[in-house]
């Protein structure tokens, strides 16, 4: 039996163990934790008085932005028991396997690099604006405006440990107050991250903003008190989308919730690639990079294919074919992206045998330890494509690529193109259909793979909006014209 971790709640830089009021929480995976109970410490969670922000709101953001590189220089995971902590709980809750944990954890220094930081907060917002009041030219010259921090509720996802030091980073570049709902399945990360700062710079009024604690999804008694015009003005939502629907039951006005809610990702291949076997190859490792990183645990992972390809025998033996390399292609992928699983998902894996039994329509191969896949024969995704996991992916043959456009909409996330002769014709259609992310598959080599899906600019667009643009509150102030 798993010993029962005690994990504090983060008050503005007050830490808050564990005592007599402690509750007992199921993490995922068996890993148990306990924390003081949370209803007893709302006051302690929430900021309440917006003249409490007055203090980062006069920080400098040249100031903030050399706190949180420091504090990215102690996130190295050899050097920070805190993090080796919260890497082994992840282990045991999360999805992820040890090497590409580790490689996550790896990262998450270099999101903290001053260079980064600096852009992301120009790009979005703008410097001078999160710094002072911004004159206008000419006859507006007598209108200013400015970008002020807000109270925000953040319920982060633990699907990928980065989501907290992201939400940590953005709060800070926006001069906003912040408390984050850890979850389940990573209810430490977070934790460790405000602890690192408070151990660096325990009266820093980003420390003072920055409150971290974890209550069961759906206690209402926990969202009624602190979702209140009086103690939160924005909400960012990472979460599933009950947890979506449950929270929008205590929005009014006055409070404005970004749902970064669940998306599906997919990927398209031009009918060109069947043609060739070179072409096959290359395709082939792209789309186990696409849908392999992460180990399919991530929104930008690719779970059904769409083949510009007839429906029949011939055509869809080369479409079988191209899965079976990108399955043979799986075993290339480095560990810090992808490993075999060691456990099967025997839900995914019951719908994969029942569709076997109708070799009409489909064709089955491999499992949910080491990748396999699913070939429609006919023009239409499987019924269970939303259970697609475990590096398991649907090819599904379509005349042209342009049908695809019915399947997408504002819940379509990363598109993976090949060839990229096939680019210039799909991207404005698949725009307007609601896709946000259109990336290629071209390179050959994982990595390179990978680093073309992933490289962005700071402040690029994330699930087709700016978070931080919209995290902080745009005041206009009107002096008398002349």
């Amino acid at each position: 039996m798993e010993p029962v971790l005690d994990i504090p709640i983060i008050a503005r830089g007050r830490i808050i163990m564990p005592g007599d009021d402690a509750v007992t929480y199921k993490g995922r995976g068996g890993a148990d934790f306990r924390q003081a109970d949370p209803h007893k410490h709302i006051h302690d969670l929430v900021l309440g008085d917006t003249a409490r922000l007055a203090d980062l709101h006069h920080t400098p953001m040249a100031e903030i932005i050399d706190l949180l590189a420091a504090l990215g220089e102690r996130l190295k995971l050899d050097g920070n028991p805190l993090l080796q902590q919260s890497f082994e709980l992840a282990l045991m809750a999360g999805g992820l396997s040890e090497p590409i944990l580790r490689g996550v954890y790896d990262a998450l220094p270099h999101m903290f690099e001053p260079a980064s930081l600096t852009a992301l907060a120009d790009k979005t917002i703008g410097l001078a604006y999160l710094d002072g009041w911004v004159p206008g030219a000419g006859a507006y010259s007598n209108v200013s405006i400015r970008a002020v921090g807000t109270r925000q509720l953040h319920i982060t996802a633990g699907n990928v440990p980065v989501v907290a030091a992201l939400t940590i980073a953005r709060a800070g570049l926006t001069k906003s107050d912040l408390l984050i709902k850890s979850p389940s399945n990573d209810p430490l990360t977070a934790n460790a991250i405000a602890r690192t700062l408070i151990d660096l710079a325990p009266d820093h009024p980003v420390t003072k903003h920055i409150a971290v604690a974890y209550w069961k999804g759906g206690d209402e008694f926990m969202d009624s008190q602190i979702v209140r015009t009086s103690r939160i003005d924005k909400i960012t939502a990472w979460g599933g989308m009950s947890s979506v629907r449950h929270i929008q039951k205590f929005l009014q006005p006055g409070i404005d919730l970004t749902a970064l809610n669940p998306k599906y990702s997919m990927s398209m291949i031009g009918r060109e690639t069947l043609e060739s076997e070179a072409m096959m190859d290359e395709a082939a490792v792209g789309l186990a990079t696409i849908a392999g990183f992460y180990n399919q645990t991530a929104c930008a992972n690719t779970r059904i294919v769409y083949v510009e390809s007839g429906t029949d025998e011939d055509e869809i033996s080369r479409v079988v074919e191209l899965g079976r390399k990108m399955v043979a292609a799986y075993a290339t992928l480095p560990p810090l992206l992808s490993t075999p699983f060691t456990t099967r998902n025997r839900e995914l894996e019951a719908e994969m045998e029942a569709a076997a039994l109708d070799d009409d329509f489909y064709h089955v191969e491999g499992d949910t330890l080491n990748g396999g896949f699913v070939v429609s024969k006919f023009n239409d995704r499987v019924d269970f494509y939303d259970k697609l996991n475990n590096r398991v992916v649907n090819f599904v043959p379509v005349d042209n690529l342009m049908d695809v456009i019915k399947w997408c909409d504002d819940t379509t996330q990363t598109v993976g193109i090949y060839p990229e002769a096939c680019r210039a014709d799909l991207v404005d259609a698949f725009a307007l259909a609601g896709v946000q992310r259109l990336v290629p598959l071209s390179g050959g080599d994982p990595m390179t793979v990978y680093a073309g899906m992933h490289h962005m600019p700071p402040g690029s667009p994330h699930d087709g909006i700016e978070p931080m643009r919209r995290s902080v509150r745009w005041v206009i102030d009107m002096k008398p014209v002349g």
